[in-house]
């Protein structure tokens, strides 16, 4: 018999995974700390593997004005994206009327203060060292994006020679290494995904339930309408054998939850089954698994919408506006927030004016929506990938097409 790939084996090890939880129940527990090694096998890679693959995507660019060719490319995909999936979850959120009818009640308050401009502003490291230490992915982007540029700039000297060596080979180290990392991926999909369905079980909530509904409505317009049309019409490939190309990256991301932790999956697909030069991949992975969320940007209007629908504040036109724009900005600043998406519903909700008792709610099941929101996000970066690949005429559609 063919030896199973290793896509299969997650895929198999997450539906047994899925089982085994519901079977077993709470107990499951006990196998936890596989699913917790696994990630930080995968973690442990995350920052080295982020500051040399970007660093070396932007020194293998001999012509800079490629760098601002491809980055151009993927900032216009993504702005028209990040606004197409924040509208969709606007849209859901009145059809569906996740809060219409549901009497919540009032939980405690959280405190948030949080400058949205400054928070740009931190994107720009003042303690490099520190940025690595704390795990600050958005200023190690911007640290190894002037790093590659500056030894580009250099690049017929001596030392800017040298560096370029460098970041090469840390980036081929990197690669082999995350190769390592990824043979334990079956056995540590398993245990995250038995743990899930062990210890958490249904939702029965009558509004979560709802409003959960509406994210998986609005993900799901977005994966299965608004992709194929830019695959199709944008890039001019199948969209089927698009999904069939990255589907390990997929799955990954749907059961570690992480954008970030999913990075070396990504890549991997990306350049070998999805046929996108090597250098695109590098330069645009890291960056986009931090600012291109359009989960996220759909994600964020639904607790807006669901929060104003509970307590019965109407929403003028003007403030549908602000909300969609605030979606796509809460999408690109996730990363650099503690809390991820539930710090930024907080942020939203008090940016809007509306009640924050709803985020205790949000983050009791925030798992649930993390999951499909993940693997939306991830997927939403490779087709960034295609269609800028496609657009500059360097896509491999033989690779592309070729059975997987």
């Amino acid at each position: 018999m063919r030896k199973l790939g290793l896509p299969y084996k997650i895929l198999i090890g997450m539906v047994l995974g899925a089982i085994t939880g519901f079977i077993v129940g709470p107990s499951i527990e006990v196998i936890a700390p596989i699913g917790t090694i696994f990630l930080r096998l995968l973690r442990m890679t995350i920052i080295p593997l982020i500051f040399f693959s970007v660093a070396s995507g932007v020194t293998g660019v001999a012509d800079l004005n490629r760098l601002k060719k491809v980055g151009g490319l993927f900032v216009r995909y993504w702005a028209f994206s990040s606004l197409l999936a924040a509208a969709t979850g606007i849209v859901w959120a009145l059809i569906i009327s996740p809060g219409v009818g549901i009497n919540l009640p009032v939980e405690e308050t959280m405190e948030v203060d949080v400058d949205v401009l400054e928070s740009v502003i931190n994107w720009i490291p003042d303690n490099v060292p520190k940025a690595f230490a704390e795990g600050n992915i958005i200023q190690i982007i911007v640290f190894a994006l002037f790093a590659g540029i500056t030894t580009a700039l250099l690049a017929q000297t001596k030392g800017g020679k040298w560096l370029m060596e460098l970041f090469d080979a840390g980036n081929s180290l990197m690669t082999r290494m995350v190769g390592i990392v990824l043979n334990v991926a079956p056995y540590g999909v398993f245990a995250l995904m038995a743990n899930v369905t062990g210890t958490l079980g249904t939702i029965v909530l009558q509004g979560i339930g709802k409003m959960l509904l509406t994210q998986y409505a609005a993900y799901a317009t977005v994966l299965i309408v608004f992709y194929p049309l830019i695959l199709k019409f944008m890039a001019n490939v199948n969209p089927i054998q698009h999904f069939r190309n990255i589907f390990p990256a997929m799955v990954m991301a749907f059961t570690t939850q992480s954008s970030s932790g999913t990075i070396p999956v990504t890549m991997e697909v990306t350049k070998k089954r999805a046929g996108v030069p090597d250098d695109i991949v590098n330069l645009i992975t890291a960056p986009a698994a931090t600012i291109n969320m359009h989960a996220c940007a759909a994600e964020m209007p639904i607790y807006a919408l669901f929060a104003s629908q509970i307590y019965g504040i109407p929403l003028s036109p003007f403030d549908f506006i602000v909300i969609c724009i605030l979606g796509v900005i809460m999408a690109a600043g996730v990363a650099g927030v503690p809390g991820g998406g539930i710090m930024m519903s907080a942020v939203l909700l008090q940016i809007m004016g509306l009640p924050l008792d709803i985020v205790p709610w949000i983050a009791g099941v925030y798992i649930l929506i993390d999951m499909p929101n993940t693997m939306l996000n991830v997927t939403g970066d490779t087709v960034g990938m295609v269609y800028t690949a496609a657009k500059l005429g360097e896509l491999n559609r033989e690779v592309f097409d070729s059975p997987k």
